[in-house]
C-alpha cells in the first residue's frame, strides 16, 4: 500500500516544499518588494475595481507621481495574490509559492522517469533546475511565467517527439490568456511558440522530420501562432498593456541600474549554476549527434543566450532546459551506453510492455489510469490543504500553520513601522527603492517617494534617482524642497552593505535620526529658522 503512495517525484515533491518552507520561516523567501505592492493592488481589485476601471487608473501610492495614468499590468495573479493573503495572510503566500514550485520540480522529474531512466536521474534533473533558479523564487507573478513557459514548450516538445497530436497545441490560446492576465512573460511563450513552429516549417522544406505534413498542418500552425499573439488583446487595457510592455523590455536605464535586468554574473553563485546548467545541456546535445536534433532542442540555447544577457531569464532557460533533457536524453548515445551497460539505470521507452506504455480505449479505464499516476501525489495534497486550513484558522503550528513565515529584520525595518504609523495620513516620505513596496503595504497613510514600478516612474526618473545615490546624495535636499517630504526611511549602511543616502543623513545638520535598526534608519527632517520645527513621529 505505501508504494502506491509513495513515487520518486512524491520525495522531491515533498524535499522541495519542506525546504522552501524553512527558507519561508527564514525570510529569505520574501525580500523582493514587488511582493508587498502587488497584494495591496489586488486588495484594492479585489475590495472596489479599482485599477480596473478606465477614471481609476492612476498611480494612488507615491507623492512624485500621484494622479499620473497606471495600469495594473498583472492584475490578475495581483488578484490571486491577494486572496490567498486573506486566507492566512504571509504564511499562505509562502506556502502556495512553495507549492507551486514543489510541483513544477516533480513534474520535471516525472518527464525524464516516464522515459524510462531511474528516478536518480529525475532527482538529478530537479537538481539543476532547482540550483539555477532558486534566486527567483519568490511570490511574485513571475512565478506564472516559469510554470507556463515549461508547460507550453513541454507541450511543444510531446507534439515533435510523436506524444501528442498538432492539434492539442488549440490549449495554448486559452493558456495565454490566462498568461497575458498574470505576467508579461507571455511574450516568451509567444516566442517561444513562433520558433518552433517556423522550425518546423524549415525542417519540412529540407526534408527533415517534422511535426506538419501537408497544408492542413501548415495552415493551422500559423494560424495558431497568429492566435496565440491576439491573445495579448484579451485584458481590461488593451493595446495599452502592450505598451507597457514594450516600455520595460526596451530600458535601456532597467539594464544598466537593475540587478535582475543586468547580464549574468559568472562570480556569482546564481550565475554559476546557470552555466553549468547551460554547459551540461550542451554536452548531452552534442552526445545525440549524427542524428539531427528536434527543433525543440534548440529552444534552450536561445534562453541560455537570453539569461547570459540579462540574469532575469535565468529561470526560463533552466525551465526549458530541463524539459528538453527529459526529451533528449533518450536519444543520446549515454541513453545507449546505460541501456548496454548498466540497464537498471535506464530502460528504453519502447521497450517497456504495451500494456504501461498505450493507454486503454475506455474512457472509464483512462480515468482510472489517470487516478493510478495521481495518487502517489494524494499525501503531499492532503499536508497542502491542512497546512492551509490551520493558517486560515490562525493555529500556531509550526512550519505549517500561522505565523510560520516571516520577514527577515536584517532585511525590513519592521521596527520602524511603530514610528511611521504615527505619521498623519498622506505624509510624503523619502524611502530607499527596496522599501517602497514595503511601505505601500504597511504604512498605506504614507506616500512613497518611489518603488520598483518601473513603467511608471519612467526611464529619466530612475535614473536620476541611482544617480542620486551613487554620486550626488545632497540631491535629496532639492528633492524634500519639490515634493514636501519631512522624513526618510533609508537603508542602514554596513561594510557589506553600503548606504550613500544614509551616511549623507547622518551627517547632515537639517535631519535627525528617528530610529535606526539593522535593515533601515528613520529620519525627520529639521524645519529651516522661522518655521515650525521638525514633527516628532
Amino acid at each position: 500500500m505505501l508504494r502506491r503512495l509513495w513515487r520518486a517525484e512524491t520525495g522531491v515533491f515533498l524535499c522541495v516544499w519542506i525546504f522552501l518552507l524553512l527558507a519561508g520561516h527564514r525570510g529569505a523567501l520574501v525580500r523582493d518588494p514587488g511582493i508587498f505592492w502587488h497584494r495591496v493592488v489586488g486588495e484594492r481589485i479585489l475590495a472596489t475595481g479599482e485599477f480596473l476601471r478606465p477614471e481609476m487608473r492612476t498611480d494612488a501610492f507615491s507623492c512624485t507621481r500621484a494622479g499620473q495614468p497606471w495600469i495594473a499590468q498583472q492584475w490578475l495573479a495581483e488578484c490571486a495574490m491577494a486572496v490567498l493573503y486573506r486566507i492566512g495572510g504571509l504564511d499562505s503566500l509562502v506556502l502556495a509559492t512553495a507549492t507551486i514550485l514543489a510541483a513544477l520540480h516533480a513534474w520535471i522529474a516525472h518527464r525524464i522517469i516516464r522515459e524510462g531512466f531511474h528516478w536518480l536521474f529525475g532527482v538529478l534533473l530537479a537538481l539543476l533546475f532547482f540550483f539555477a533558479s532558486v534566486y527567483h523564487f519568490h511570490p511574485r507573478p513571475h512565478l506564472a511565467t516559469i510554470v507556463l513557459l515549461g508547460w507550453t514548450f513541454a507541450r511543444l516538445c510531446d507534439v515533435e517527439n510523436g506524444r501528442r497530436s498538432l492539434h492539442s497545441l488549440i490549449w495554448l490560446i486559452p493558456m495565454f490568456i490566462l498568461w497575458t492576465n498574470l505576467h508579461g512573460g507571455v511574450l516568451g511563450g509567444m516566442a517561444t511558440t513562433a520558433m518552433v513552429v517556423i522550425g518546423w516549417v524549415l525542417a519540412r522544406g529540407l526534408g527533415l522530420p517534422s511535426p506538419l505534413s501537408g497544408f492542413r498542418d501548415f495552415a493551422f500552425a500559423g494560424g495558431l501562432v497568429v492566435a496565440c499573439a491576439l491573445t495579448a488583446l484579451v485584458n481590461p487595457y488593451g493595446t495599452h498593456l502592450l505598451e507597457v510592455w514594450r516600455s520595460l523590455s526596451n530600458s535601456p536605464t532597467l539594464r544598466e541600474f537593475m540587478i535582475e535586468h543586468q547580464p549574468l554574473n559568472p562570480g556569482e553563485q546564481g550565475g554559476r549554476a546557470v552555466l553549468v546548467f547551460g554547459f551540461i545541456y550542451v554536452v548531452v546535445l552534442a552526445g545525440s549527434w549524427p542524428t539531427f536534433p528536434r527543433i525543440t532542442s534548440f529552444i534552450p540555447l536561445i534562453w541560455l543566450y537570453l539569461a547570459c544577457t540579462s540574469i532575469r531569464h535565468g529561470p526560463l532557460f533552466a525551465v526549458t532546459a530541463a524539459v528538453g533533457l527529459a526529451d533528449l536524453l533518450p536519444r543520446t548515445r549515454f541513453a545507449e551506453l546505460l541501456k548496454n551497460h548498466a540497464p537498471g539505470l535506464y530502460t528504453e521507452r519502447s521497450a517497456v510492455p504495451p500494456s504501461t506504455t498505450t493507454a486503454p480505449r475506455l474512457s472509464i479505464f483512462n480515468l482510472q489510469s489517470s487516478f493510478l499516476r495521481c495518487r502517489s501525489m494524494l499525501f503531499p495534497t492532503c499536508l497542502v490543504l491542512t497546512s492551509l486550513i490551520l493558517q486560515h484558522f490562525a493555529i500556531p503550528v509550526p512550519l505549517l500553520g500561522r505565523g510560520s513565515a516571516c520577514l527577515d529584520p536584517n532585511y525590513w525595518p519592521e521596527e520602524v513601522l511603530p514610528e511611521l504609523e504615527k505619521l498623519p495620513n498622506g505624509t510624503a516620505i523619502f524611502n530607499d527603492m527596496l522599501f517602497g513596496g514595503y511601505i505601500i503595504a504597511y504604512c498605506p497613510n504614507l506616500h512613497v517617494f518611489i518603488d520598483d514600478r518601473c513603467e511608471l516612474y519612467g526611464d529619466r526618473f530612475i535614473r536620476e534617482y541611482f544617480e542620486t545615490e551613487r554620486d550626488h546624495p545632497a540631491r535629496l535636499e532639492q528633492w524634500a524642497e519639490e515634493f514636501g517630504l519631512q522624513y526618510a526611511l533609508v537603508r542602514s549602511d554596513s561594510e557589506l552593505n553600503p548606504s550613500p543616502f544614509d551616511r549623507y543623513l547622518r551627517d547632515a545638520l537639517n535631519w535627525k535620526q528617528i530610529k535606526r535598526t539593522p535593515a533601515g534608519t528613520l529620519y525627520g527632517r529639521i524645519q529651516p529658522t522661522g518655521r515650525n520645527e521638525q514633527p516628532e513621529p
